[in-house]
């Protein structure tokens, strides 16, 4: 984990509300599901850094995972994302990263099913260019497809669907995976909660197992302000009182590990 002031490299406009972020940063090792906190203003206005899925690693040779810098994908949706997609070349903000566990990397010989809902694709992207497979990405229109563009070179079979029916197929995307479970699967997903929920109970049901990333509002990304906790399931039976932090412990998890009742 590095604390450091980064260069914005470019912060370009993708569609309505949606930007692709370049930051120079010599990288240390960064898997796909890590995710780092940014600092956007030198002010008290907001106070706490941000956290962002990083999208893919910049400058590297090949698949490497270390790099000259990293890539993020975001949406404008509050006061942080709308102070920092007003940032300009040449710019820097405060990084702190890379934080989590990721993804693991899947066995040899497993078929791959990724699950993404709208902007839970990002932290997708490198799992998708080192182990190919199957994406699966829901979206509310066709509005949103622009965020599979840099799948499209990767080799992938893509599928999708939308609540409006206006690409693919109708309807939610977990209609999609229902197709894709078979044994020899393992699933890796990052979306809405209740799409995750509905992945887990879905691939629990049908013996594959479920590697889910998830969001929760975080002040810290380190484990300490335990702002980001979600309880845990415990397997042996007994009484369960035990807690995970998303930041430090996750984001990534196995689905059986998570109550998803309190969630």
């Amino acid at each position: 984990m590095q604390s450091i002031e980064s260069k914005i490299l470019y912060n370009d406009r993708l569609a309505e509300g949606h930007f692709r972020l370049g930051l120079e940063w010599k990288t240390p090792e960064v898997r796909a599901g890590h995710f780092v906190m940014l600092r956007v203003s030198d002010g008290l206005d907001p106070l706490l850094r941000r956290p962002f899925g990083v999208y893919r690693v910049t400058g590297a040779k090949g698949k490497a995972s270390k790099g000259t810098g990293i890539e993020l994908l975001y949406r404008v949706v509050g006061r942080g994302t709308s102070i920092l997609s007003a940032k300009r070349p040449g710019e820097t903000l405060g990084i702190l990263g890379p934080l989590g566990n990721g993804f693991p990397a899947p066995q040899k010989g497993l078929k791959v099913v990724m699950v993404a809902g709208g902007m839970g694709i990002v932290p997708l992207y490198m799992l998708a260019r080192d182990s190919g497979g199957t994406l699966l990405f829901g979206a509310r229109s066709k509005k949103e497809s622009f965020l599979l563009d840099g799948f499209k070179g990767l080799g992938l079979k893509i599928k999708t669907a939308t609540e409006d029916g206006s690409a693919g197929v109708k309807g939610f995307v977990t209609a999609l995976l229902e197709k894709e479970l078979s044994p020899g699967a393992v699933v890796y997903a990052c979306g809405p909660l209740g799409m995750l929920k509905a992945a887990s109970r879905m691939c629990s049901d049908a013996g594959v197992q479920c590697f889910v990333s998830l969001e929760r509002s975080m002040a810290c990304g380190i484990g300490v302000c335990l702002g980001c906790a979600v309880r845990s399931v415990n397997h042996d039976g007994k009484e369960n009182r035990n807690y995970k932090m998303v930041c430090s412990d996750g984001p990534v998890f196995d689905g059986e590990d998570i109550d998803w009742e309190l969630l």
